[in-house]
């Protein structure tokens, strides 16, 4: 892989609307804390993280022609996304996510609006964007619909494609294209819903199912609790880098978006689970997603004090 392999990002786009509770979050009533909102969306908090770690990624998906829109498309300019395939739609809203955490900075729950993300046309191999086209890994997450994945998977070509699992609702979109995935992105949870196995299931046993699915590299988080890694068969169980937790949000992004920016450097997966590992660090001890405190130097830092 060469040292400057361009990565493309096909996937959500949002609004995000994040609460923090001031006190323990209960049924039935309002709790006091701060919300705010920020850029979101798995395909765009991923992009936005590549940003931070100087990858200027392509970013496919849409936006509505609303305030939300308009706003957030000019933010993920700014901060260094190229975007010119990201479409500007009349007559469907921007997606947007809301957060409720607790004051421990845990997720209490989340709704998830992208049905704009749905509309995304499919690929063709032989009528790809040039921005798509001059890309060598693609990352793709399954917001998308499994006709969308499957046309992703089918217009690759030679490149690189990665994918993420997004949540244990939405896993099993991936199950048609695992034998096309170079890499796959999951936690415990979602790579149990992806098998159908029950939640308490060893991640080594599951990495192993994955990989006789055809996977070639699979990373497998779970919270604090150590990595899965397994690189064309060979596990590793790693211990994640010691953080002090402010706000999870982000966390799986910045992973990905770590690992995927070693790749693209021409490291090797286990050299890129650890630069995962420090960019989700350093995001849970931040607000939000792609913090401004992500970079690479920040992670070379991290890398180097562990």
């Amino acid at each position: 892989m060469s040292h400057s392999t361009q990565l493309a990002v096909i996937g959500a786009i949002h609004v995000d609307r994040i609460a923090h509770a001031g006190r323990p979050i209960e049924p039935d009533t309002s709790t006091p804390g701060e919300i705010s909102g920020k850029p979101g969306g798995v395909g765009a908090n991923i992009a936005r993280a590549l940003a931070r770690l100087d990858c200027r990624p392509i970013l496919i998906g849409r936006v509505g022609n609303d305030p939300d829109g308009l706003w957030v498309r000019d933010h993920l300019a700014a901060v260094g996304i190229n975007v010119s395939t990201v479409e500007v739609c009349d007559g469907l809203r921007t997606g947007c996510y809301l957060a409720l955490h607790q004051p421990d900075g845990s997720l209490h729950a989340a709704i998830s609006d992208s049905e704009i993300t749905g509309t995304l046309p499919h690929p063709q191999a032989d009528a790809l964007p040039d921005a798509l086209a001059a890309c060598g890994i693609w990352l793709a997450e399954s917001n998308l619909q499994p006709a969308m994945l499957a046309a992703i998977a089918a217009a690759k070509g030679e490149r690189l494609l990665a994918a993420d699992t997004v949540s244990s609702a939405k896993a099993q979109r991936l199950l048609p294209i695992l034998d096309k995935l170079d890499v796959l992105f999951t936690n415990r949870l979602e790579a149990a819903a992806l098998l159908d196995l029950p939640a308490d299931t060893a991640g080594v046993d599951m990495a192993r199912a994955l990989h006789e699915r055809g996977c070639k590299t699979i990373a497998i988080t779970d919270g604090s609790h150590p990595l899965i890694l397994s690189d064309n068969g060979q596990e590793r169980v790693i211990t994640p880098l010691p953080a002090k937790p402010k706000d999870v949000t982000g966390a799986g992004d910045a992973f990905i978006a770590g690992f995927l920016s070693a790749y693209s450097h021409g490291l090797s997966a286990i050299e890129a689970a650890y630069r995962g590992l420090a960019a989700s660090a350093i995001t849970v001890e931040a607000t939000g997603a792609a913090p401004e405190s992500l970079s690479l130097s920040a992670i070379e830092q991290r890398l180097n004090n562990h």
